[in-house]
């Protein structure tokens, strides 16, 4: 099966038109060649024309591609997966200890007690040494991004793993 099949297979009944289908596929074409979308392209993949918050995530995912905190194929998925489209100030990106940055693709927001909670419950730290730092975001328990302090190390929880934070 080639990728073209597979993509029709997994996505195809999203789009009306033999035209649609292909333009879609180019996006993400486009995005796997290391080419950033445009913004049309963007509002289109999230089904979010005319929405300015999401013009707005666009804009913040652009300038994280330029900084070379994500890649291009990254905001194709932000778009397609229709994280944190709502608040660009949900996208932040913090540089972990294998020297990549992780970036937030949560956008629901818990309560600094309810992220402590979530955070010794499946890391085992000790709760009264545990600081959230910034905005917890915790969807699932495999879709969480959470920065805490906890004995004099910084950490990131996200998407199920567990990082040291360098920044």
């Amino acid at each position: 099966m080639t990728d073209y099949e597979k993509f029709v297979n997994d996505r195809g009944w999203e789009f009306k038109t033999e035209e649609t289908l292909k333009a879609a596929y180019d996006r993400i074409l486009k995005c796997r060649d290391g080419i950033l979308i445009t913004q049309e392209e963007f509002l289109t993949e999230s089904k979010k024309q005319d929405d300015e918050a999401t013009k707005e995530v666009y804009n913040a995912l652009v300038a994280l591609v330029k900084e070379g905190k994500l890649e291009p194929v990254d905001v194709y998925q932000y778009a397609r997966f229709k994280w944190c489209l709502k608040d660009a100030n949900t996208i932040v990106a913090y540089l972990t200890a294998d020297a990549k940055f992780k970036v937030n693709n949560c956008d629901t927001e818990v309560s600094e007690a309810e992220a402590k909670i979530k955070v010794c419950e499946e890391w085992g730290f000790e709760a009264s040494r545990v600081q959230i730092i910034g905005t917890p975001y915790y969807e699932s328990t495999d879709w969480q991004f959470i920065r805490f302090d906890c004995a004099h190390m910084t950490w990131l929880w996200a998407n199920e793993n567990l990082y040291q934070v360098f920044n």
